[in-house]
């Protein structure tokens, strides 16, 4: 299986160190984030021969896609805008939230026919959609009952289902099994969502390689740990770190 890593992963160094020490042991690709940098970090990740993988959508007023008015509307345009300049770069997917916190707006069908036209200029671009596990799978369950499309697929954080939804060791593969195409992979005490490297915190990595087997997921094994806090001397361990873990994980599934 292909290995990828999270281009923003922490440190201080610039992107041309990320890449340096990315290519250096032996990832395949990453995955970026949509903002005012995506532009340069796209040019300087494509210059190095790096797959881009997925392109994660902005997700701090993801609420917003719930509440009447123009804040919802804006939030819908933004996000059709990020797809429009994704599909140019030719990248297959993008990452995108339906809920933040425990208690978002109530599902309605509104936020439906916004992520409808959000879906609508993804299969229009020929791009998936990947909803990602939050704090509240029902949101899922809500969109994935109103909308139908070979573009609708399902991102897979294992960090948010062991400390938000605690069912990480039962999630309910029988309802997102089939749409899987992605993975977020990065560990945690259970309590709060920490982005550890794997194999760092409490997740049973042996069980939800087992679990990925099942499902039959055959896509990259994609690293969403993230370390804000090292200093530059821990930077090339920690990217090693990543890449012993996901090859570990990777034994697990081809057992």
């Amino acid at each position: 299986m292909k290995h990828n890593i999270y281009l923003y992963y922490g440190f201080s160094s610039s992107i041309e160190r990320k890449i340096e020490l990315i290519k250096k042991h032996r990832f395949q690709g990453v995955f970026l984030f949509w903002d005012e940098g995506f532009p340069v970090a796209l040019e300087k990740v494509r210059e190095a021969g790096l797959e881009i993988e997925t392109v994660h959508l902005p997700f701090d007023r993801c609420n917003d896609l719930w509440i009447d008015g123009d804040v919802g509307e804006k939030y819908a345009e933004t996000m059709i805008t990020a797809i429009a300049e994704i599909a140019k770069a030719e990248i297959p997917t993008v990452i995108f939230h339906i809920s933040g916190s425990d208690n978002p707006p109530p599902f309605n069908e509104l936020g439906v026919k916004r992520l409808s036209r959000i879906l609508r200029a993804c299969e229009d671009a020929r791009i998936n959609l990947a909803l990602e596990n939050l704090r509240r799978l029902d949101y899922l369950d809500y969109v994935y009952s109103r909308l139908e499309s070979d573009y609708l697929k399902f991102c897979f954080d294992s960090g948010h289902a062991n400390a938000f939804t605690r069912n990480i060791e039962n999630f309910p593969w029988e309802k997102y099994g089939e749409k899987l195409i992605c993975v977020h992979l990065h560990d945690n005490n259970g309590l709060f969502d920490q982005h550890l490297v794997p194999f760092t915190g409490n997740i049973n990595w042996r069980l939800l390689a087992e679990d990925l087997k099942k499902v039959g997921y055959k896509g990259p094994l994609t690293s969403e740990a993230v370390f804000n806090n090292g200093s530059p001397e821990q930077e090339e361990e920690f990217v090693i770190a990543v890449k012993k873990a996901l090859e570990e994980i990777d034994r697990y599934i081809n057992l």
